[in-house]
């Protein structure tokens, strides 16, 4: 089994020799048989050989040429550091370091919930409760509620997973505009070129499907195929380069194919990507039983290149060789970002000093009950629509709706990372 590094730093070097990502991924298999994995590697290879594997002379010539001179630029600094294997940031390793299965795997990410004592009082409590923080976690959570509607079959990994990223590249994008961050997103850089996507509140998010994954199930995920079928024409690769076939099928433009849905007739699903033509986000259709579960691409890790090294952020997990996004960071910042805004919290009686550790018990436990506070609304105010608009008005509405009840910051870059009011009575307004 190729290393992640191995894999990663091949997929960056292809890249810079104009290789098309979705070609490269492909031809991995090819180039680990014949043992072409680093630049020096395919510097010293025939041309021939590099030929019979991509095909064109022209391809070939282009990436032995790009070879030749990484390998010379390397072999001529005298300060060049030796590679080192990046820590693997797991998925959801368990307190013994074991990977977890599948249900264990939901059951470590549960989020909090509000449970009534009555229905008399709900109305009221969420009402008066106003939370503090910024917007990036509010985004998160709306996502996440979001799904439940919208992608109704995705396990909570997955939602969170497609929650973080939205976020992400949402910040990444606002960042470089503001000109906190200079360069291009990943996307623009082409990275997402021919990789299969969902678009979720106005964002393209690329997407990798989890093979076999059964979130009920106790035992291990399926081995992933590494192939997504097309109604039309062959195959489409999705990425898994540890198990990729030989000769996979016509690398087809994404942006024509259908919305992502299963075929019931088959026990793995297929996947369609949808057409980014139209105007509203992609969505599950009324057979949703069988859309399969999605990670979202960390495009931004994949981009990140240095002398084709890899490494993790405390944001991103790898799966396949592949950075995603850490569904444990997204639950993570959620649980950590909602405090009591000061205006609606009881006035206390006297000061009481408490010890350190208990008052940041205290808080970390009014901050989880204020985020099963926020879904609860959330849910209320996305159950009433979906019915009404069904699934793709309901996402495109969505970001509106989040904008009206976002936190007040400053304009420009003072407002960055700003931090502001969220009343709960604002998302309970836009009920239908």
């Amino acid at each position: 089994m190729a290393s992640v590094s191995e894999v990663q730093s091949l997929l960056r070097f292809l890249k810079d020799a104009k290789v098309p990502v979705p070609l490269a991924m492909s031809k991995f298999p090819a180039l680990k048989e014949a043992s072409l994995t680093t630049p020096e590697s395919l510097s010293k290879a025939p041309l021939p050989t590099i030929q019979s594997i991509f095909g064109e002379e022209k391809l070939a010539k282009q990436i032995l040429s790009t070879a030749k001179r990484v390998s010379k630029k390397r072999a001529s600094s005298s300060t060049s550091e030796t590679s080192q294997s990046p820590k693997k940031a797991r998925i959801v390793p368990s307190k013994t370091g074991q990977e977890l299965s599948p249900a264990d795997l939901e059951a470590s990410l549960a989020l909090p919930t509000f449970s009534p004592s009555s229905c008399d009082g709900v109305e009221a409590e969420l009402s008066s409760t106003i939370l503090h923080t910024n917007r990036a976690p509010l985004v998160v959570a709306f996502v996440v509620q979001l799904l439940r509607y919208t992608m109704p079959t995705q396990p909570l990994s997955s939602r969170l997973s497609l929650a973080q990223a939205v976020m992400s590249i949402g910040a990444k994008a606002r960042a470089i505009n503001l000109g906190i961050q200079s360069g291009k997103t990943a996307e623009d850089e082409g990275w997402g070129e021919g990789q299969p996507s969902v678009r979720i509140m106005g964002r393209k998010i690329a997407v990798m499907r989890r093979w076999g994954y059964d979130s009920e199930n106790n035992g291990q995920e399926l081995p992933d195929q590494g192939l997504v079928k097309q109604e039309e024409g062959g195959e489409e690769f999705l990425p898994k380069p540890d198990d990729m076939p030989a000769n996979p099928g016509p690398n087809k433009d994404i942006e024509s194919q259908e919305t992502i849905k299963g075929d019931p007739s088959t026990p793995q699903t297929s996947v369609h990507p949808k057409s980014q033509t139209e105007s509203h986000p992609v969505s599950t259709t009324d057979d949703s039983t069988h859309d399969p579960p999605l990670w979202a691409l960390n495009l931004e890790t994949l981009s990140k290149t240095s002398a084709y090294s890899t490494t993790s952020t405390n944001h991103t997990g790898l799966v396949n060789g592949l950075p995603i996004y850490d569904p444990h960071a997204a639950r993570n910042y959620m649980l950590k970002s909602f405090a009591t805004a000061a205006s609606s919290s009881p006035p206390a009686a006297s000061p009481v000093k408490r010890p350190k550790s208990a008052a940041l018990a205290k808080e970390r436990e009014e901050k989880e009950n204020n985020l099963g506070l926020l879904l609860y609304a959330l849910d209320l105010l996305f159950a009433s629509w979906i019915d009404v608009i069904g699934k793709e008005e309901l996402d495109r509405r969505a970001f509106g709706w989040y904008s009206r009840v976002r936190p007040a910051v400053s304009d420009g870059v003072a407002g960055w990372g700003g931090k502001g009011d969220v009343r709960l009575a604002d998302l309970l307004n836009l009920r239908r």
